[in-house]
């Protein structure tokens, strides 16, 4: 497919890589490139840029998965408590 951007399959990663390209990182959390640049300017995803290349922790992936996943149960639990936001 010549001069069309053929999506990635997004893999299981591999463990010993620390880093993860922009496009990798829009295929992990399954968001797109400019929610990618939001939470990377919001200080959300932690980045930097190799060359002309922006790679993306994936301490710092799975820190923002963690936070999003307590503040559902949060969320939930208020919820349930009767005090609804």
């Amino acid at each position: 497919m010549k001069g069309q951007d053929k999506e990635l399959e997004f893999r299981s990663r591999d463990p010993l890589a620390l880093v993860a390209s922009v496009k990798e990182t829009m295929l992990a959390l399954k968001i797109a490139r400019a929610k990618t640049y939001e939470l990377l300017n919001a200080g959300e995803l932690e980045s930097y840029l190799e060359g002309s290349s922006r790679k993306v922790t994936w301490r710092s992936i799975d820190a923002y998965v963690k936070r999003r996943l307590d503040e559902e149960v949060e969320r939930r639990t208020r919820r349930e408590s009767g005090a609804i936001s």
